[in-house]
């Protein structure tokens, strides 16, 4: 990434701060949520907080397990410790970077191809997890909207827009599969973005006919792998174990929260704090992704939606998002920086011998 982009990119996220901290101040009060703070009790919130922080870490862990069963399926021997860092860099990366989801899944190839020849195996796994995340996130909405409409008092605005998210999940999965099985739409795409980019690229010495070769290669090996999986079961039904485990310990973050708060109520709530964990996650991961400051103030509005008291929204949307976005800024900037100091290191006894 570029100095102008990690500029614009840290300038965007200051920008959507400023916005839902006007949110707070306007449309709930700054005096309310001080008042919130007021009442709690340090003890239960210094435990619950750390406690929030833990499952966020174990839900990374558990991410990573599911990617990890994905890569030892092709037989691609990368560490958990190597998975685990590569995923919290990929999210870091789709954090920072507003409207560009694939972001995360391209940094953990990139990272993992320091490690791996087979470019197209890789690119495979990242693919195939992705489909699984998307299904168990399209899962767990599903029976939670099923319950919640039982239950009856639904708005007609929220139904389309859960009916709106599913659709849009369903639509994902199976373009998904769609390119990973059929050789030939993925092969159109590729040699239309090759003569694309052709002219752009052609005075820095870019060779199309280079790019092919090396494309069909690419993509034989990640169609063959991708199908692959369809014989490997066990290692597919782990990773999407892995999977759900990782979402039910980022789905307890929300929930954590409200009792660190000491609104216990929101154990009687659990149907309404799954809707409100997947369509906050919805419009952050949806190809045209809500930036920072929105999806803070969509999250704040649904929790009021489901009759809890707005400072309470207000104040626990703030928490939750500093632990599922800033906690997670800040390690995987750490995490980055350490990577970069580890390569500089390795690098040197390399320069020393060629001097």
């Amino acid at each position: 990434m570029g100095r102008y982009s990690l500029t614009r990119a840290f300038a965007l996220t200051a920008a959507g701060l400023l916005v839902f901290i006007l949110y707070l101040h306007f449309l709930i009060g700054i005096d309310d949520i001080i008042e919130v703070f007021m009442r709690v009790n340090p003890y239960n919130y210094s435990l619950f907080y750390s406690a929030t922080i833990a499952a966020m870490t174990l839900s990374m862990l558990f991410y990573s397990m599911s990617w990890s069963a994905l890569l030892r399926a092709l037989s691609i021997n990368i560490s958990l410790k190597k998975a685990f860092i590569y995923c919290w860099l990929g999210n870091f990366t789709d954090l920072i970077i507003p409207f560009e989801t694939v972001s995360g899944e391209v940094v953990r190839v990139y990272l993992t191809r320091r490690d791996s020849l087979d470019s197209g195996k890789v690119i495979a796994s990242v693919v195939a997890h992705r489909i699984i995340t998307v299904f168990i996130t399209l899962g767990g909405l599903l029976f939670a909207s099923l319950f919640f409409i039982l239950k009856g008092g639904a708005a007609a605005e929220l139904l389309y827009l859960l009916l709106m998210i599913m659709v849009g999940s369903v639509t994902l999965i199976l373009l998904l599969l769609y390119l990973s099985l059929r050789e030939e739409a993925t092969s159109k795409i590729v040699v239309m973005l090759i003569k694309v980019a052709s002219p752009i690229f052609r005075r820095f010495g870019f060779d199309a006919s280079k790019a092919k070769e090396r494309a069909y290669r690419g993509l034989l090996q990640f169609h063959s792998s991708f199908k692959s999986f369809g014989k490997k079961w066990g290692f597919v039904a782990k990773s999407a174990v892995y999977g759900f485990i990782a979402w039910l310990f980022h789905l307890s973050t929300y929930l954590l929260i409200f009792y660190a708060l000491g609104f216990s109520g929101i154990s009687a709530k659990i149907i309404e704090s799954v809707i409100v964990y997947t369509v906050s996650a919805a419009v952050q991961s949806a190809p045209i992704a809500l930036p920072l400051g929105l999806v803070e103030i969509v999250m704040a509005n649904l929790y009021t939606i489901f009759d809890i008291p707005a400072a309470i929204s207000g104040t626990a949307t703030l928490l939750i998002r500093t632990v599922t976005f800033w906690f997670q800024i800040v390690v995987g900037y750490i995490l980055a920086q350490w990577i970069g100091v580890k390569e500089v290191i390795n690098q040197k006894p390399k320069e020393a011998s060629t001097c």
